[in-house]
């Protein structure tokens, strides 16, 4: 009688009648350990039900977030923010706040589970025009920021132009405002490119007539903007935000990055690359960010290097795994099975071949002194390579 001290695990790619018995074909509701013993898996019972577009938990597994029939909650229930549309939430987690983006809706969640906003409205050009005064003449430029609540300067808008005599004074007017923030307003003096502060003020006017020495510190955000609408993905990666923009018609995704450690500033005219196919994942490593596409895997520093030549299924799914000697790896689910990063590998295909599904929701589970990586899949798509 043959005897079977250890299986080996499940293998569906070669054919059947030629493995030894200590490998398996089929595993259903079951584990093997550490020491290649089978026992049954734990069960499981449903926590809460509803109509969820997305679901985060953060990496100290302190906190967990939802997005339940466009309200956006506490895993215990309070409530945070509502009338989120219904396209999938993208998650991402840096300095123990969470970022969140669906392409309409965005904001940044705090320990304390304050929202704030991430995206922010363009401020007007307020109006100007000539008073009674001494102000040198010349060409006067002004254009306004907001300040936000959290002390987040944003960028400007459009500039508000005179010429000046030399015998005026400049009125500011229409000066823009919104909710929580206070307007800064900038003036690059006579015949000057260099904007600088004139005011940080919550009224509707002022009158500025004094000498260049009066201004103060100089404008560093005039041409940059905030995240652009219509992106997904999100991640930060080397001390910047970045977000993914599929453009169908072109196929191919615009990955945005924001100003260094200005994760709410992106200079939309410089601050982007392309990467073919569209995005479906961004994922850090020390080295490089790993892009995963519906048919291709990138990693990302000063250019785009191909990992593989097939995707990954959208979703929550990649996930940092540190390995006894300290150093860490990107565990994520493809089309064909789990892969690591970096270096690439791919984990699995050698001996399992499932279907991918539609989109996969993936973590390390911890328990009974062993670590594995768990994938949930939304059931669809094609084994590639199953015998």
């Amino acid at each position: 009688m043959a005897q079977i001290k250890r299986f080996k695990g499940l293998n569906n790619v070669s054919d059947p009648l030629r493995l030894g018995l200590s490998w398996l074909v089929g595993a259903d509701n079951v584990n093997i350990t550490d020491t290649g013993a089978i026992e049954k898996r734990n069960g499981y019972a449903q926590a809460q039900t509803g109509s969820f577009t997305g679901a985060y938990t953060t990496l100290d597994f302190q906190r967990m977030y939802l997005v339940d029939n466009g309200i956006l909650r506490t895993f215990e229930g309070a409530v945070l923010k509502t009338g989120l549309s219904a396209a999938p939430m993208h998650w991402a987690e840096i300095n123990d706040q969470v970022f969140f983006n669906n392409g309409t809706d965005r904001g940044v969640i705090l320990p304390d589970n304050t929202v704030l906003d991430w995206a922010w409205a363009v401020p007007a050009a307020p109006n100007v025009a000539p008073g009674t005064g001494t102000l040198p003449a010349g060409a006067y430029q002004v254009r306004c920021s907001y300040v936000l609540a959290d002390g987040r300067e944003t960028g400007t808008g459009d500039s508000a132009e005179i010429t000046m005599s030399g015998t005026q004074s400049l009125t500011i007017s229409d000066i823009p405002h919104i909710a929580g923030a206070v307007t800064k307003v900038y003036i690059a003096p006579a015949n000057s490119d260099v904007y600088q502060l004139a005011a940080t003020t919550t009224g509707s006017a002022l009158v500025w007539n004094f000498s260049n020495d009066a201004l103060g510190e100089d404008l560093r955000n005039a041409f940059l903007d905030p995240l652009p609408q219509g992106t997904d993905v999100i991640q930060f990666f080397k001390g910047r935000a970045y977000a993914a923009q599929y453009a169908p018609e072109a196929d191919q995704t615009v990955v945005w990055f924001s100003e260094a450690l200005a994760f709410h500033l992106f200079n939309l005219n410089s601050g982007f690359f392309i990467v073919p196919g569209r995005v479906t994942m961004l994922a850090p490593t020390e080295d490089a960010l790993l892009i995963g596409t519906t048919a291709r895997i990138f990693a990302y520093s000063e250019k785009l290097d191909l990992l593989a030549k097939y995707g990954v299924v959208p979703g929550q799914h990649w996930v940092e795994d540190e390995q006894v000697d300290g150093s860490k790896r990107i565990l994520f689910w493809t089309t064909r099975g789990v892969c690591s990063a970096l270096p690439f590998t791919n984990l699995t295909e050698k001996n399992v071949s499932v279907a991918p599904g539609i989109r996969a929701g993936g973590t390390i589970v911890r328990q009974g002194g062993q670590k594995r990586y768990l994938v949930a899949l939304q059931q669809g798509g094609s084994a590639f390579n199953s015998y």
